[in-house]
């Protein structure tokens, strides 16, 4: 690989901020349909099944730590879009469950989301938008993939 003489060459900046501005416009776009979720939140109401998850296996499946999924947990609680209770075969355990109020909430959202993409990506031709699609996948492949010292 060449030296790199600046930032603007480095994918890594590139990639952070396209992060950060896909994450403020999602979170602008949901607030602006009077959908007070945030976008870090979607992974965890996302990955709820009909029913329900114990919380260490949605911290898991989206590759978050416990304690960030216990909050975002907490926050969807006391806005009435998840349930909590005990496990009865392990008490040790517990379990989320979407409320009603939930479950509507997340479908609406994945169809709003679906929008924004399509907007998002409207400038890709289809063939593109799947080459684009594979390239982040292997991405995120190779990242979870390295072994940092």
């Amino acid at each position: 690989m060449n030296q790199v003489n600046n930032n603007d060459e480095l994918a890594i900046f590139h990639l952070d901020n396209l992060s950060k501005l896909l994450r403020n416009k999602a979170n602008q776009y949901l607030s602006a349909q009077g959908i007070d979720v945030r976008i870090e939140q979607l992974p965890v109401l996302f990955s709820i099944p009909e029913e329900g998850l114990p919380q260490q296996q949605i911290a898991d499946e989206i590759g978050r730590d416990k304690s960030s999924v216990l909050r975002t947990i907490s926050n969807l609680e006391k806005e009435d879009l998840v349930r909590v209770t005990t496990d009865i075969a392990d008490k040790r355990k517990n379990c989320v469950m979407l409320t009603p109020k939930g479950r509507v909430l997340a479908r609406l959202i994945k169809d709003k989301i679906v929008n924004l993409e399509k907007v998002l990506f409207n400038s890709l031709k289809s063939p593109e938008h799947d080459r684009f699609m594979q390239v982040i996948k292997s991405i995120g492949n190779n990242l979870q993939n390295i072994h940092i010292i």
